[in-house]
């Protein structure tokens, strides 16, 4: 157990005990009203005085904590098939260690049609909170403000980076792939935003961060920003063919509005990527207005649960949609028509 989730993963095998498919899982105790909108989340605080349980579940995940979910099948095997088994493995492995709900995570909306024998094994399809994506098709950041942003929205941004630019001491930047080194500085920093977050989801011990960089150097980059020395922002990214992904961010609020970290952090990953030869940027969830503005596009993925109660699994298929993180969300309601 780390950060709260107990890891497994759960390995298919043929009839020949050659294996077929791959899934990571993860165990969580999950609380299942994290997508709810503000009222009801404050009646929900005043019966849960009562009911301390209520509407939380220990539950089985499949898929990612960070990223799109992905199921690994070897070349050749029928994934239809494949996600077939997965669904039959889950449930067989959720009864084993009693746990009620049954979740797949963020799979790609595009692939709906490989993974329609989850729906046909019992599981109910919900929105879930898409990340969002660009394509670097441009040479520098001046081009993409230029060729993407309206009018408005260019004029603001280059008054917030102008205003960093002219900030004193000057803020600098230094890219790593290890943090060992760093972690007591930027940890903070991750808890500052993770902790202010209204989707309240699980929050990442430092182990989480120092495991990444010590196991995989090659795919981790940390973006440190300070100033006269001091940390004042981070963004930890990971880099795989030809694709950057945003994954979390740290900041100082102290001077984080000041400064406009966030838009700094942006612009200094953008011309980081493009210097480096990377063609598509990858961001994490939340945060929507901000990143639509950027014109960041909306990365549709799905979301499969499950109860192991035939009874509350009837009751979840005509239920599920009320807890749509896609319905909770106000700038995700009014992008909705973007969705499928």
């Amino acid at each position: 157990m780390s950060g709260g989730f107990l890891y497994r993963y759960l390995v298919l095998t043929a009839p020949n005990g050659k294996p077929f498919a791959l899934q990571p899982l993860i165990v969580v105790d999950q609380d299942l009203a994290v997508s709810l909108g503000r009222p009801l989340a404050r009646v929900l605080g005043l019966l849960r005085r009562f009911f301390p349980r209520l509407l939380r579940a220990r539950m089985l995940m499949a898929g990612c904590l960070v990223g799109n979910g992905h199921f690994g099948v070897t070349k050749g095997f029928r994934r239809r098939k494949a996600f077939r088994i997965l669904a039959e493995a889950l449930f067989r492995y959720a009864a084993a260690e009693e746990i009620a709900l049954l979740t797949i995570k963020d799979f790609p909306a595009n692939e709906r049609r490989e993974v329609e024998p989850l729906v046909d094994a019992g599981f109910t399809r919900i929105d879930g909170f898409p990340p969002l994506k660009m394509e670097l098709t441009f040479d520098s950041f001046e081009q993409y403000m230029e060729e993407r942003l309206s009018k408005i929205t260019r004029k603001g941004l280059r008054r917030k980076l102008r205003a960093a630019a002219n900030a004193r001491p000057p803020i600098t930047l230094e890219v790593r792939n290890n943090c060992r080194t760093v972690i007591d500085e930027i940890y903070p920093l991750y808890l500052a935003v993770a902790q202010r977050s209204e989707v309240a989801f699980e929050v990442f011990s430092r182990e989480y961060f120092l495991d990444a960089s010590l196991t995989m150097p090659d795919r981790c980059r940390f973006f440190i920003w300070r100033q006269g020395g001091k940390a004042i922002a981070f963004s930890y990214c990971t880099v795989w063919n030809g694709m950057i992904f945003d994954n979390d961010i740290g900041l100082d609020y102290e001077v984080a509005h000041i400064l406009h970290l966030y838009y700094v952090s942006f612009r200094d990953i953008l011309e980081w990527a493009l210097r480096h030869g990377y063609r598509s940027y990858r961001t994490s969830p939340f945060n929507y207005d901000p990143k639509m503005h950027l014109r960041l596009e909306l990365e549709p993925v799905d979301l499969f649960v499950r109860h192991r109660s035939r009874f509350l699994n009837f009751l979840l298929r005509r239920f599920a949609a009320r807890f749509s993180p896609v319905r909770s969300d106000p700038v995700l309601r009014r992008h909705y028509s973007a969705l499928p």
